[in-house]
């Protein structure tokens, strides 16, 4: 049926077989004949034949409301792909823990928004396991995280950049008194992420194997890789506390409850060195990779596009 409605709604507007053939450069007897199979099809006369012009039948009538309804649909969807195309309509859902919610996104959200006002952001907080859901359920468009492996086959990778895993230690702490060769200077602090001291050696972990430590509970990338620090270093980390996010460990430990590994990138943020004395670490867990990831083989649409392009990645 649809294959005849062009055929049949332009004999309606032209009110004659003749002129409707010329419009559509066929010729008569093959237009009559494409009118025909429409009327076979639906088991009434479209037209009225006796008058002149030529008039709908009831049957008629109501085939060519449908077919402006048919017609109204397919504009609307023309319409809405196009701007989705043009990012004049769409949302886009991005995930991150709560450290990238709270700093590296809203930057990156803003300047979208700038752009492209009209699409709408849907922003979700969650753990590495939430957040593979929601990538696997498609609620999500792109995630960042660091617990994302390039060759991940349930997932297209994005490289965003590194970064650097460094130890605090409250100042209040006695060890630090002997390990002042090993610290970073007050005014490096900030300014860690991006300019690593070169002349600060890394400090020998095992030197804290006697001290609490503030982790992040399991199934959170920094909280394995600083335990496993603490294994190649010789020891098991004496935990004093487990928490599951990066500020709530960052809070606890600077009050003097015990050491913990943060993200270097968290002091451009977060003005909180000052309560803690900063060291390098010698290995190689204390680099990782932030990925964005989306589904493995998902069509990426023009807002996912210009989002990744916006935070850098080409």
């Amino acid at each position: 049926m649809l294959n005849e409605i062009k055929y049949v709604y332009a004999v309606y507007q032209e009110r004659s077989f003749t002129k409707a053939a010329k419009k559509l450069f066929i010729s008569q007897p093959a237009l009559s004949n494409m009118v025909k199979k429409a009327e076979q099809e639906i088991g009434a006369p479209i037209f009225d034949r006796s008058t002149v012009p030529l008039t709908l039948t009831k049957e008629g009538d109501f085939y060519i409301r449908s077919i402006k309804q048919i017609m109204l649909l397919e504009e609307n969807i023309h319409t809405y792909f196009n701007d989705i195309r043009c990012l004049n309509t769409g949302t886009l859902a991005v995930g991150g823990s709560s450290f990238f919610c709270s700093f590296i996104l809203p930057n990156l959200i803003a300047e979208f928004n700038v752009r492209h006002p009209k699409i709408s952001i849907e922003l979700f907080e969650g753990n590495v396991k939430e957040l593979r859901t929601g990538l696997e359920n498609e609620s999500l468009d792109l995630i960042i995280e660091t617990s994302v492996k390039e060759d991940d086959a349930a997932l297209q990778t994005f490289f965003y950049k590194k970064e650097q895993i460094v130890l605090a230690v409250p100042r209040s702490h006695p060890i630090n008194g002997s390990l002042l060769p090993y610290q970073c200077p007050d005014e490096l602090a900030s300014k860690i992420h991006t300019q690593k001291p070169s002349n600060i050696p890394p400090v020998p972990l095992s030197v804290f194997s006697d001290i609490p430590f503030v982790l992040l509970k399991e199934g959170n990338d920094l909280g394995t890789r600083g335990i496993r620090m603490c294994q190649e270093a010789g020891f098991s980390p004496h935990i004093a506390i487990l928490a599951d996010q990066i500020l709530t460990t960052a809070n606890i430990a600077a009050n003097g409850v015990g050491a913990v590994f943060l993200r270097a990138d968290l002091f451009q943020y977060y003005s909180i060195q000052h309560k803690f004395c900063l060291y390098l670490l010698d290995s190689p867990l204390a680099e990782r990779n932030i990925f964005f990831a989306a589904k493995k083989g998902r069509y990426l649409s023009n807002a996912m596009k210009t989002f990744l392009q916006i935070a850098g990645i080409s």
